[in-house]
């Protein structure tokens, strides 16, 4: 396994990355919302999760643009 070493500079490229911590957030709001309030459908809860890691599933197989070189 090899990690990027300058991952702060492509954060802005890494769309499976910032989908992760988006759902990653998500989840847990509502699950903090949940656990106070009656307010959250549950079927409302299992699509958005479904949809959000069907999504992070996609998002990992597409090729993602090339880190551009930079010329001396």
């Amino acid at each position: 396994m090899k990690l990027i070493d300058d991952w702060k500079t492509e954060l802005h490229r890494l769309w499976s990355v910032r989908i992760a911590l988006f759902m990653f957030v998500l989840n847990g709001a509502l699950l903090g919302l949940a656990g106070f309030v009656d307010v959250l459908n549950p079927y409302l809860f299992l699509a958005l999760n479904v949809f959000g890691y069907g999504l992070l599933g996609v998002v990992r197989l597409v090729k993602q643009k090339p880190k551009a070189e930079v010329q001396p």
